[in-house]
């Protein structure tokens, strides 16, 4: 018989939990929420993605405070990619200007997270690189992501 990584294995008896659930009638999706660390500090800008097993995906944005949530994810085994950008140089596409961030609350998140933010390893950005797998059950999920 051939080894398998215990994230593999992991992975499978996920699926068969999941499928045993979708066969029970339960929901097929989860809102997944938590907090993401990095080295026991609060990651305060960014973006929390879940690939699953098709290549889709679902993100969330994360919160001042390293809160995130992320709605109707897949249930099963998903690759998690957290991506934290330096707020102080915004996203520019394709050469335009900065974005405006709508509504009066933004403004004031958007100041804590420029003078907390802080960068994190590039590996943490891709699926094939971040490390980070989990098995999504359905209905309400609660996830932290402890980043080392």
């Amino acid at each position: 018989m051939r080894w398998q990584s215990p994230r593999r294995t992991l992975c499978r008896v996920g699926w068969l939990l999941v499928w045993l659930a979708v066969a029970g009638g339960c929901q097929h999706t989860a809102t997944v929420t938590g907090k993401v660390r990095y080295r026991d500090r609060p990651v305060v800008y960014g973006s929390v993605i879940f690939r699953n097993s098709d290549n889709t995906a679902r993100s969330g944005v994360i919160e001042p405070d390293g809160s995130y949530r992320v709605e109707n994810v897949p249930a099963g085994c998903v690759q998690i990619v957290v991506i934290s950008r330096d707020p102080a140089k915004g996203h520019r596409g394709l050469g335009g200007p900065k974005p405006a961030r709508p509504g009066p609350q933004a403004a004031p998140g958007q100041d804590t997270a420029t003078g907390q933010w802080f960068p994190l390893p590039p590996k943490y950005e891709k699926p094939e690189t971040s490390g980070l797998v989990h098995t999504i059950g359905t209905g309400q999920v609660s996830h932290d992501i402890d980043l080392q």
